[in-house]
């Protein structure tokens, strides 16, 4: 059984190269954080191993050892970890890395049929690393699989995608999230309806934030330094975009979610501004939207959506984050 939510294209696609027998050396998945990259992976994974007819039927030994990540020939690859300093955290996968996976793809399977390497968030590969693997996906083994997880194409080298097959991973439906909630999580309706609308069509982050109610806390207290933000003055503003600058350095990924919100905050604040509170994404959150439309008019809301879209724009075109978010906090309104 396939636990990949929404994404029905995706799992057609790779079922039917299954039951043919064409199936591709290497997948690009491509789509925002949390909308369900690692699970699709995880599912073929598994599909590619399973010793069953219906495959992955979720039960059997090799299906279990790979959701346990138990699994010798299934293996994630994910970024490096840096000492000290400017380099403390995740900063990229790195070609001593590659060249393990290398090494492993040119030996049997251990214990299935496959070998699958999945790359998490790809688009953090060094150039030496990249170039690395184009060698092996130009002369892939047999019984291997690589697959890529990336927010979009453009984040790789268009030699790394052109030898993949790209599978593009959207938002999903909210109706489709909420009943996944509500169905297999214990989530009643109007709770399952309220993660489904924050999540942002991410299936991921909506079951997380349904077993965590503490992210759904941290996202209130978000919203509410946004507000304190744009009614500050410019020291209050360039310190945090400092800070953001800074974390944006260390985790591209957290820096583009964070950007993201900013997007879905001054969108909502546009709706209150139209008479169209419905809609929103945090309702929880109106009086403060209210609070802030009320001091806004709708061209100044406009022009901050621009600013944060220009800002997402630029730096992934790799433009210097501090000056970039320094401009982004000039072009935000000032609040009557």
């Amino acid at each position: 059984m396939w636990q990949t939510i929404g994404h029905d294209r995706a799992v057609n696609v790779l079922r039917r190269s299954l039951e043919s027998g064409r199936l591709s050396h290497a997948y690009l998945l491509a789509g925002p954080s949390h909308v369900g990259k690692m699970t699709l992976a995880m599912d073929l994974a598994k599909a590619l191993n399973c010793v069953q007819d219906d495959r992955p039927c979720g039960e059997c030994g090799q299906c279990t050892r790979i959701d346990r990540r138990l699994h010798a020939d299934v293996q994630v690859v994910g970024m490096e970890t840096g000492e000290s300093g400017e380099g403390q955290g995740r900063v990229a996968i790195g070609i001593d890395r590659v060249r393990e996976v290398q090494r492993e793809a040119s030996l049997k399977p251990y214990e299935g049929r496959y070998r699958v390497f999945v790359f998490d968030e790809a688009e953090r590969m060094s150039e030496d690393a990249a170039n690395s693997l184009l060698k092996t996906l130009e002369e892939p083994p047999d019984q291997v699989v690589l697959v890529l997880l990336a927010p979009d194409a453009g984040a790789l080298l268009p030699t790394l995608v052109s030898r993949c097959q790209v599978l593009d991973l959207r938002p999903v439906p909210r109706a489709l999230i909420a009943a996944e909630l509500e169905a297999h999580h214990g989530v009643d309706g109007a709770r399952a309806d309220e993660i489904a609308r924050l999540s942002g069509g991410r299936p991921g982050w909506a079951i997380s934030a349904a077993a965590a109610p503490e992210m759904l806390e941290s996202l209130n207290e978000k919203l509410g330094s946004f507000q304190d933000i744009v009614r500050g003055g410019l020291e209050e503003r360039f310190a945090y975009a400092a800070s953001l600058a800074s974390s944006t350095a260390r985790n591209r990924e957290a820096g583009r979610q964070e950007l993201t919100s900013w997007l879905a905050w001054w969108r909502d604040v546009l709706l209150v501004n139209h008479g169209t509170p419905q809609f929103v994404t945090h309702p929880s959150d109106m009086e403060r939207l209210q609070d802030l439309a009320a001091a806004l008019s709708p061209s100044q809301v406009a022009r901050a959506i621009g600013a944060v879209g220009e800002t997402m724009e630029n730096l992934e075109r790799n433009a210097n984050p501090r000056l970039a978010l320094e401009s982004m906090m000039l072009e935000m309104p000032c609040p009557r």
